[in-house]
């Protein structure tokens, strides 16, 4: 190869290899579109399984623990959304879904809490195709413990723009 080619080489390879690098940054710190405009957070929860005793109580409890800790450093309101409520379609409002479910344990071992969240928006073009990694807690069956807040924190830093470390 001639030394002009070699030179002709470099010149295109080498603002590819700068877009590459630049372009991981920004992507790591475009917020993702559910967030775009909302005026209030809405958290939802669905805990499983259907006849698990006292499922209602312990829902509750962990949907209120949920927004506790999703409200800490939001610039917007944090809200409960019950089923049906018109707030889980609203324009203005991001939805926080928080789904769990209670595996019995075997072998002697204790239950499981297996649980994820999503952000979704009725308005917005989805944009996200998976949430926060699952994360999977001994039951935390008045609505916290110490290692059910530790994977919460966790999966919130992975959904929340507020609680998002700052790549700089």
């Amino acid at each position: 190869m001639s030394r002009f080619r070699q030179l002709a080489a470099w010149t295109c390879v080498v603002p590819l290899i700068g877009a590459m690098s630049v372009g991981s940054s920004a992507m790591a710190s475009t917020p993702v579109l559910a967030w775009d405009g909302a005026k209030r957070l809405g958290v939802h929860c669905l805990v499983d399984p259907d006849q698990l005793p006292a499922r209602r109580k312990l829902q509750a409890a962990l949907c209120e623990r949920v927004r506790t800790l999703a409200a800490k450093g939001a610039p917007i309101p944090v809200v409960i959304l019950p089923p049906g409520d018109p707030g889980l379609i609203a324009a203005d409002t991001a939805v926080l879904l928080f789904h769990a479910n209670v595996q019995p344990g075997g072998d002697g071992h204790g239950s499981l809490l297996i649980f994820s969240l999503r952000a979704f928006r009725a308005t917005a073009a989805p944009s996200e195709l998976f949430g926060a990694a699952p994360r999977a807690v001994p039951p935390p069956w008045s609505g916290g413990s110490p290692q059910f807040d530790a994977a919460l924190n966790a999966a919130l830093a992975e959904t929340l723009p507020w609680r998002t470390p700052r790549i700089p």
